[in-house]
């Protein structure tokens, strides 16, 4: 008999007749919940069928017809299933965008390459993006690679700009920070320039502005430092030359 193994992400979970019972119990669990769906149909003809007026007894056409429907619908509901499944497999290796609720019922997106699908205990498709499973539900669009791209690289910008200071406390020390936002900037290209936040890019030009009045600021400081220093050294020469003169 050969052995049988449960593999997740990549790592066996479960071995011999553990990992048959944990798939039988998936099946078992979906055969029952078709079972129910069927059960309940049949028990609501029977209910129907018992409760009927003598007097004015439902034809057996009615019932063939109340039985015709309820298996159309079954195949609707059934091809439904498997329109969803393959939706969910196509999106494997496409970039997405979904919008989560947290527990506090506020929306996060959530971006990222979708890694493979998966049905999960109660049969819904789940995605797999960055080792974190999501429900297909939440699905909000799909992007091509440029599109991608352009929204990481611009996201990117934006929070690298929004981790500098204020202009009002910006220093000379930070400039290591505006230069590699602008460097970001300025290797994008035109399309992805279309998605810089307007508010962040006029922040990092307000900042360059103000680094260079510090640089202006520290340099005449530093004209004055060495003007003072040739003033002095010159002072120094002109009494060494008088006291050598007097000797």
């Amino acid at each position: 008999m050969p052995i049988q193994a449960t593999v997740e992400n990549g790592k066996i979970t479960s071995y011999g007749t553990e990992a048959a019972t944990s798939k039988d119990d998936k099946n078992q669990k979906a055969n029952k919940q078709d079972a129910y769906d069927k059960e309940m149909f049949l028990q609501l003809l029977v209910a129907e069928m018992q409760y009927q007026d003598p007097l004015e007894p439902t034809s057996n056409t009615e019932y063939v017809s109340e039985l015709a429907s309820f298996s159309q619908i079954e195949a609707v509901q059934a091809v439904q299933d498997q329109m969803k499944t393959l939706e969910a497999n196509s999106l494997v290796g496409k970039n997405v965008i979904m919008l989560v609720n947290s527990e506090s019922g506020e929306g996060n997106y959530v971006t990222g390459r979708v890694d493979y699908v998966m049905k999960d205990d109660e049969g819904n498709m789940k995605l797999s993006i960055g080792d974190k499973l999501y429900s297909i539900d939440d699905l909000q669009s799909i992007a091509d690679d440029t599109y991608f791209e352009a929204i990481t690289v611009t996201d990117a910008f934006f929070a690298m700009v929004n981790k500098l200071p204020n202009v009002s406390n910006l220093t000379a020390d930070d400039e290591k920070g505006v230069v590699a936002a602008r460097t970001l900037v300025d290797g994008m290209t035109a399309y992805q320039k279309q998605f810089l936040n307007e508010d962040a890019y006029k922040k990092l030009q307000a900042l360059e502005a103000r680094l260079e009045e510090i640089k202006k600021i520290q340099g005449n400081a530093g004209n004055t430092s060495t003007e003072s220093a040739e003033n002095a050294d010159n002072d120094n020469s002109g009494t060494d030359t008088n006291e050598a003169s007097q000797v």
